[in-house]
């Protein structure tokens, strides 16, 4: 893979990547080594082509790493710092036009839906990020977590139904 490819891929999928290593890790810090390390895993595996779906498969990557991090924090009986979620609603809100009350009312909503979404377990929250974060198709995401369709259509039901739950709960 060539220096010119990369900074390519990187132009057109790089904030992509880097949102998904945001929601994923909850933590800024974390979703930069994250980022950092699906390129470089991208870089050494070197068989990353255009003809295929270059977006999903760096989502995949970004996925497996944390995982496997997540492995190795369980073995060592680590707790993972989190972050609050007004960072968060800071990017969100950033670009928004409008009063101060709908922007209190959007960045309230904002928080309670994350706070659901973060909730969630793992593999739910892959799903529901990959589809409504990324925009991924049903078989994209089956692609990314090496799962069958319907076994991500069956997440993806259940995680609406937990969210709906969670969300309902709060009113």
């Amino acid at each position: 893979m060539n220096k010119q490819f990369l900074e390519q891929i990187i132009a057109v999928y790089g904030s992509s990547i880097y949102s998904f290593c945001i929601y994923l890790t909850q933590n800024i810090t974390e979703a930069d080594d994250l980022y950092q390390n699906t390129f470089i895993k991208a870089i050494e595996l070197d068989n990353l082509n255009l003809s295929i779906n270059p977006k999903s498969y760096l989502l995949g990557i970004a996925s497996n790493l944390w995982k496997n991090e997540k492995r190795k924090r369980l073995l060592r009986i680590k707790k993972v710092p989190q972050i609050s979620f007004e960072e968060l609603e800071q990017i969100y809100l950033a670009n928004t036009t409008c009063s101060p009350q709908e922007m209190l009312e959007k960045a309230e909503t904002a928080r309670e839906v994350k706070q659901a979404v973060y909730n969630m377990e793992d593999n739910h929250k892959e799903v529901i990020l990959l589809y409504y974060m990324e925009e991924l198709s049903i078989a994209e995401i089956a692609g990314v977590l090496n799962i069958p369709q319907n076994t991500v259509k069956s997440r993806l039901f259940q995680a609406r139904k937990q969210l709906k739950k969670q969300l309902e709960d709060l009113k």
